[in-house]
């Protein structure tokens, strides 16, 4: 999640939004109304296009806005019912955590030593690659009282993370979709 010139939370990914959409600008230099013309849809649309039952992540790519705290408050309530606010960046969870200390937060991390530090961060959750999945790095996560998501399964291999009851979440596209489906079958 980026964030328009007027601070609104938008669901885009890359800084630029030149890979998905070939326009050779960043997210916050165009307004909602540039980035809508082109296809980015707001926070609030998003949210109003689901279920409220639906677990979301929000993966936060920069520190947020108050366009984001007001958009979750109005669709989710103050607790945030059913949403994730997930980073990369510590400093981030920090605020996150400052501003809305019920609010659910994990740590994204690429690295064993990354992970080690989401419950120190105050953080309830860990996401993480894939391939920091073990039996004793998921033990050590729960014993510290982090629920632990993973990203992402793009194939076969990996699949049977798919039906590990102690994965909060799995992060699956592409053909990693029907590995996943076999797996839990």
């Amino acid at each position: 999640m980026r964030f328009s010139a007027e601070g609104e939370a938008v669901i885009v990914h890359d800084e630029t939004l030149n890979r998905l959409f070939g326009v050779s600008r960043r997210v916050a230099e165009l307004s909602v109304t540039e980035l809508a013309a082109i296809g980015v849809p707001t926070l609030t649309e998003a949210l109003a296009a689901m279920p409220a039952t639906t677990l979301i992540d929000l993966e936060l790519k920069e520190a947020p806005t108050d366009s984001l705290f007001a958009t979750l408050l109005a669709a989710r309530g103050p607790a945030a019912v059913g949403v994730v606010v997930s980073s990369f960046y510590p400093g981030v969870l920090h605020t996150v955590g400052e501003r809305a200390p019920g609010w659910s937060r994990w740590l994204n991390a690429e690295t064993s030593i990354e992970a080690e530090h989401a419950a120190q961060l105050g953080a309830v959750g860990l996401s993480v690659a894939l391939d920091l999945l073990s039996d004793s790095s998921i033990g050590r996560w729960h014993g510290a009282g982090l629920e632990v998501a993973a990203w992402t399964l793009r194939g076969v291999e990996g699949a049977a993370w798919a039906s590990d009851a102690r994965l909060t979440a799995l992060c699956v596209e592409g053909a990693g979709v029907a590995a996943a489906r076999a797996a839990t079958i």
